[in-house]
């Protein structure tokens, strides 16, 4: 991959906040949204904690990616133009997408890409039921995802997608398949990152999964008193308690055992938490989480 330099990145900057600000980016699918997905490398949802809870709402991310893959050579990180939520990626499209249709091992060079390019996006778009590993890694320290035969009666889309970092080291994309066909689509675009925004109260909001790294008001997906879906920032300080009995962490294996037994009677429904503007004082709606 070529070097940015000062002149190419600040081009290249330019042309796309101008791009972006013009044409509004839709919101970004959280990565690898699809049924029974499972990312090795990165918890997608809610995130983690002692309670295991997850949540019925939607929080919305950047793609990451497993440890051990490359670091691209990104730009310098700009504000957020508007359409794109702080913390998010402004993308370009660089050249024709490349699609192939597979059943077996395969593998798709990436070396003829643009110099441009910082990410390879790939979509998989699964036509029978069965089991992927995928990515750039010849070990195999890759994405792992599976389709089974209810996904497929759900009707629901069960394309996914990820957005795969490129460096001087990745030439290769590795498709095993085991008992699965699909359709590969390989997108090569450039992401510059933004920065995350700062309220008046001095707290961080935008996106998980920023180069920054986690904002203090984290944006996400919930309902609004009317019933509708509505766009705000949850506390990330929320997502982290077992419930809302205890907002820390447990201390040792038996106290999050007693916390979860605790948070399973006391919350068979789960609880919701306050959905806010980016200034986290208005409130806008709540977020589901099961407990």
């Amino acid at each position: 991959m070529a070097n940015f330099t000062p002149e190419r990145s600040d081009a290249i900057r330019a042309n796309l906040i101008n791009h972006v600000a013009e044409n509004p980016a839709p919101r970004r699918r959280r990565a690898l949204w699809a049924a029974g997905f499972v990312l090795a490398g990165l918890v997608a949802g809610a995130g983690a904690s002692a309670g295991a809870f997850a949540a019925t709402g939607m929080l919305t991310a950047t793609p990451a990616q497993p440890s051990g893959q490359p670091t691209p050579a990104y730009p310098d990180a700009v504000a957020a133009p508007p359409g794109v939520t702080p913390g998010a990626p402004i993308i370009a499209l660089l050249g024709d997408p490349i699609t192939e249709t597979f059943d077996t091992t395969t593998q798709i060079s990436l070396e003829d890409r643009p110099a441009a390019a910082t990410h390879a996006r790939v979509t998989m778009t699964p036509l029978s039921p069965g089991s992927l590993n995928w990515g750039t890694d010849a070990g195999g320290n890759n994405p792992n995802g599976g389709w089974g035969a209810q996904d497929f009666s759900s009707g629901r889309d069960l394309s996914a997608w990820y957005d795969y970092p490129l460096d001087d080291t990745v030439h290769t994309l590795y498709l095993n398949p085991t008992d699965f066909s699909a359709v590969v689509t390989v997108q090569y675009i450039t992401q510059i990152p933004t920065h995350l925004g700062v309220n008046a109260n001095g707290q961080t909001y935008g996106v998980e999964g920023s180069i920054e790294g986690r904002p203090d008001l984290i944006r996400a997906i919930g309902i609004a008193p009317d019933g509708t879906q509505v766009v705000g920032y949850i506390f990330a300080s929320e997502l982290d308690g077992s419930s809302p009995d205890h907002p820390g962490l447990p201390s040792s294996p038996d106290e999050a055992l007693r916390w979860q037994k605790e948070t399973q009677e006391k919350y068979p429904n789960g609880w919701t938490v306050p959905v806010y503007t980016s200034d986290g004082t208005t409130q806008i709606g709540t977020f589901q989480i099961n407990g």
